[in-house]
């Protein structure tokens, strides 16, 4: 059995050559997801049992051949949260996790209804489930695989996930909604070959929307237009090179007050807007 100290060392070596640059913390989580322990324990354990080195030797076989680390292990970390996620399922980013901040926000000064678009795995619902005061709260989602995380995700929390396509989801709450939140997709066709092979193992459902990535924010628009009461706001992620056009995609739906903010890495991430009290 070989001690966890070189474990670590050799892994980390394994993953760095095959491209991935935290090589040491993946190596420690992926170990630590074998010895069925948080990677905070490894300092308890002297080595591994022969068949949890076996394990953790597959793991960084399918880490090495870029499967992503959360699908190997099953969840992903997102805000003060884990969400399920396999394949089939949009992984969430740490850079998505200002917008749900920002929606968490809304909801503790007084928003009392909500509406996610495009939800997934349900990781910007739970987080506000978890993270604020309550509310009526929808999730909707096309994708029948992502559906089913969506519904174990949320099954501890009073959000009610919704199986449709969102253009037409939830007619019978047009004009009554406090707040509406989205992570569409939003990469251009054009961008398919070019992706990192992390990347694209999410499905492109989650991923591709149409040749210039903006077909899904254009109806996240027109459905937070008709779903939001007036003065109410929505907010959606996008690409950060898409600020502008998103902006305008906003303005030309009749929204008001336009705002673009930044994710953890300063990169313009996702829009807010009002919808105005009279039109």
């Amino acid at each position: 059995m070989t001690p966890i100290g070189q474990l670590v060392s050799s892994l980390s070596q394994r993953l760095a050559h095959a491209g991935i640059e935290s090589s040491t913390s993946e190596a420690r989580s992926l170990i630590a997801f074998a010895a069925g322990v948080e990677p905070s324990r490894l300092v308890f354990l002297d080595s591994l049992e022969s068949q949890q080195e076996t394990l953790v030797a597959r793991y960084v076989d399918q880490r090495c051949e870029g499967t992503p680390l959360q699908q190997i292990m099953g969840y992903a970390y997102f805000r003060h949260t884990r969400v399920r996620v396999g394949p089939g399922v949009f992984i969430p980013r740490p850079e998505t996790e200002v917008l749900a901040g920002w929606a968490i926000d809304q909801v503790n000064r007084g928003r009392t209804s909500v509406v996610e678009l495009c939800a997934g795995s349900g990781a910007i619902s739970l987080a506000i489930a978890q993270e604020s005061r309550p509310a009526h709260h929808w999730a909707v989602e096309l994708s029948e695989n992502a559906f089913g995380y969506l519904v174990e995700n949320l099954r501890s929390t009073t959000v009610v996930p919704v199986h449709d396509d969102m253009a037409t989801a939830l007619r019978q709450l047009n004009g009554t909604i406090d707040l509406v939140v989205a992570n569409p997709p939003y990469i251009p066709e054009i961008d398919r070959e070019s992706l990192p092979v992390d990347v694209s193992h999410d499905p492109s459902t989650a991923l591709f929307s149409g040749v210039d990535g903006l077909d899904h924010l254009r109806t996240v628009a027109q459905v937070a237009k008709r779903l939001l009461k007036p003065g109410s706001v929505v907010g959606s992620e996008h690409g950060d090179d898409q600020a502008e056009q998103v902006r305008r995609i906003f303005e030309s739906t009749g929204f008001v007050n336009i705002k673009t903010h930044l994710d953890l890495t300063s990169r313009p991430r996702f829009v807010t807007a009002t919808k105005p009290d009279m039109e």
